[in-house]
């Protein structure tokens, strides 16, 4: 593996770009439709997104060389030395400083959108602060940051005057946090049995079986927030149905905890 791959792999793109990655570009989406702006956007979102992610690889190292799926996946370089502490200080650099100075160009609220989420994540993942593992904080800090800051990165870079209390504003910032919430909760309950005794996340707090439930609930309220959108904006039927297939993605990322939690026998059959 090359240098550069091994910087790349820090990004953990494949974690981000088919979910996060499109929030902010909805937001801009939503304000000026299909325009070429979206090219900045979507720099933007990635360079977020890597950087949250980079942060997080750069706090947990010493976690991650105790957590066997993510060494065998070599989801963090910095384990086996891939990549140096200095080189990957200098890419966080680099990956703030782009939409922080590319947002200036285009809109001062965005510039603090962006400033605000950067920091929040680094805040999420980095000691003294480490709110990833605080009890109920990390899934409110991973909602928010994720999610509605993300669309209102996108939102008002569109257009620094978009007014921001308006309902549709309002519903689609209450839709994106539950998904937010719910995108770590699934982390949460993926990694249950490698991050017990190792970590505090709400999940190791309360227990797989309350974390089901907590998923449950919020897979309710997401759902209910969804058609709330729709009322105030009126969806496409085939966007509504799409938006309602996405749902299946936290199913299929837990099939196997699904499978060995609530029905154990089948599991066993199948060893």
């Amino acid at each position: 593996m090359t240098l550069a791959s091994s910087y790349l792999r820090m990004m953990r793109i494949e974690d981000w770009i088919i979910g996060y990655f499109f929030i902010p570009l909805i937001g801009t989406i939503a304000v000026a439709g299909i325009s070429p702006l979206l090219w900045i956007t979507a720099i933007v979102s990635a360079c977020i997104l890597a950087f949250g992610f980079v942060i997080n690889n750069l706090a947990d190292v010493e976690i991650d060389r105790k957590h066997t799926a993510k060494c065998e996946a070599n989801k963090n370089p910095l384990v086996n030395q891939s990549v140096t502490i200095a080189g990957t200080r200098c890419l966080l650099v680099l990956l703030a400083v782009i939409p922080l100075v590319l947002s200036l160009f285009y809109s001062v609220p965005a510039f603090f959108c962006i400033a605000i989420t950067l920091i929040v994540w680094a805040a999420y993942s980095v000691s003294p602060f480490r709110l990833k593992e605080c009890y109920l904080l990390d899934l409110a800090t991973h909602a928010i940051m994720a999610g509605p800051m993300l669309f209102l990165i996108g939102y008002t870079l569109a257009d620094p005057n978009v007014p921001l209390l308006t309902p549709a504003a309002i519903s689609l910032c209450i839709l994106f946090t539950c998904i937010g919430c719910i995108a770590l909760l699934v982390h949460q309950i993926g990694d249950y049995d490698q991050d017990r005794g190792h970590s505090t996340t709400t999940v190791v707090q309360i227990g797989k079986k309350k974390g089901w439930v907590l998923l449950a609930a919020l897979f309710l309220i997401s759902l209910a927030s969804l058609f709330g959108v729709h009322s105030v904006i009126a969806l496409e039927p085939w966007v509504l149905l799409g938006s309602i297939a996405l749902f299946t993605i936290p199913v299929f990322t837990l099939r196997h905890e699904i499978r060995r939690d609530f029905f154990p026998s089948s599991s066993c059959c199948e060893e």
